[in-house]
């Protein structure tokens, strides 16, 4: 073999190895009913927080603990355990992704991201009412 054939070998050895570093950081959302499926396997659910249910957080008797219902994909309703402190304006979140194990009937849930309600939520309903044709948009002075 010539040595480029050997460099280029080794090149691609040492691509695949980089590669399979990345893989198992590379998750699928799941929902509550395939992660049961999955005991002891760390997944990801996409969900919904279930504002029908209070958030039980209290923060003098155990400040590391907080527990909400969470509706996923399927609309499925899991009780969620939070081994952290309750996020602020975790009500107004438009979705939750869950990193953690399902645990019998519950989800133990180890990292949360919250989704943030869009900034231009308010903004596309004021332009809305501004367009041409709505009868609640103000007159225009030309």
């Amino acid at each position: 073999m010539k040595k480029i054939h050997i460099i280029l070998l080794l090149l691609v050895i040492g691509g695949i190895v980089g590669m399979s570093f990345f893989i198992k950081d590379l998750t699928t959302y799941e929902t509550f009913a395939s992660a049961a499926q999955k005991t002891n396997k760390f997944v990801v659910v996409k969900v919904k927080l279930d504002k029908s249910a209070p958030i039980e957080y209290d923060m003098v008797k155990d400040p590391n603990k907080t527990i909400f219902y969470a509706l996923d994909q399927d609309g499925k309703r899991t009780r969620v355990v939070y081994s952290n402190a309750k996020p602020t304006d975790m009500e107004r979140s438009e979705g939750i992704d869950l990193n953690g194990y399902m645990r019998g009937d519950h989800f133990e849930c180890t990292k949360l991201q919250m989704k943030c309600p869009s900034k231009y939520k308010d903004d596309m309903n004021q332009a809305a009412k501004s367009l041409p044709g709505n009868s609640q948009a103000a007159p225009a002075s030309y």
